[in-house]
């Protein structure tokens, strides 16, 4: 949960209890009043970065908020992001699908920002294209090792009208995913090949850990690359923060899982958008 959530005290408000003419500005009323200060932070400002409609649903919106606080005790300031819900007369912190009990939160995430098109983190295409796409992904998440594959094998057809931009983002739930992570931004160092050939190898190839220690994750990784990478080389201070990096934009972004597509800017939840956008090129 986060910090904004914790702090509003109430899910639902109505129409009534805010006087402000627009909705953007009804949200902002609510927010002023949700959060109180106190002796561990101080509330400065809030406002709405981004807005989208909420699918199925046309008469409610998602706001992305930031909010900026002051910590007395530590002297620095902070931001941190949320979204949450209103149609004008009410306004909820989310929503579960009835259906299959999911929160729909999940599925909004905030809106790429232009310097993430950087060189380093473009994998393949061309930085000129029309279409850009962002991957963020773990190397052993099950769903990313399905999905990457078949993303990389297409953009390899399409490299003059589509560049992609690659994130890592290993995930806690993968024990091993940080260890491997490292290793192959070592690798990509030493140029053992390309950077393209590397991430594909990554994904398929079916590593036979011993246990969830980096000294075992760098063996495998060592066996199937013929490589002689040390835990001194692949914990470098340049490679460490590209992962920290990475991750710190996933998070500024709340991306909570993998594999997560942006598409011009934008997630794609259904993760296909691009084939779409291809054949009208066509």
């Amino acid at each position: 949960m986060s910090l904004m959530l914790k702090l509003l005290s109430i899910i639902l408000i109505s129409n009534t209890l805010i006087y402000a003419k627009t909705t953007e500005e009804k949200v902002i009323s609510f927010i002023n009043k949700a959060i109180k200060t106190g002796n561990r932070y101080k509330f400065n400002k809030a406002e709405i970065i981004h807005k989208e409609a909420v699918p199925s649903n046309k008469n409610w919106n998602a706001y992305f908020l930031k909010i900026d606080l002051s910590l007395p005790n530590k002297n620095k300031n902070i931001s941190v992001k949320d979204i949450i819900f209103s149609n004008g007369k009410l306004i909820s912190k989310d929503f579960i699908n009835i259906n299959n009990g999911r929160s729909i939160k999940g599925s909004f995430s905030f809106p790429a920002t232009p310097e993430m098109y950087d060189k380093t983190h473009l994998l393949i295409g061309n930085a000129n294209a029309k279409n850009k796409l962002i991957i963020f992904s773990d190397p052993q998440c099950p769903f990313c090792m399905e999905y990457v594959p078949e993303l990389l094998e297409w953009m390899k057809k399409h490299t003059k009208n589509f560049a992609l931009y690659y994130y890592h983002f290993p995930l806690s739930i993968h024990p091993t995913s940080k260890s491997l992570v490292k290793a192959e931004l070592a690798a990509e160092k030493l140029g053992i090949m390309s950077d393209f050939d590397l991430s594909m190898k990554v994904y398929t190839e079916l590593f036979d850990f011993k246990d969830n220690s980096e000294a075992s994750v760098l063996k495998e990784f060592n066996r199937i690359f013929k490589t002689k990478l040390t835990k001194k080389q692949i914990n470098t201070k340049d490679i460490l923060d590209r992962i920290n990096g990475d991750i710190r934009v996933a998070n500024n972004l709340m991306i909570r899982g993998t594999p997560t597509l942006y598409v011009n800017g934008k997630k794609d939840p259904t993760r296909s958008l691009y084939k779409k956008l291809a054949k009208k090129l066509k």
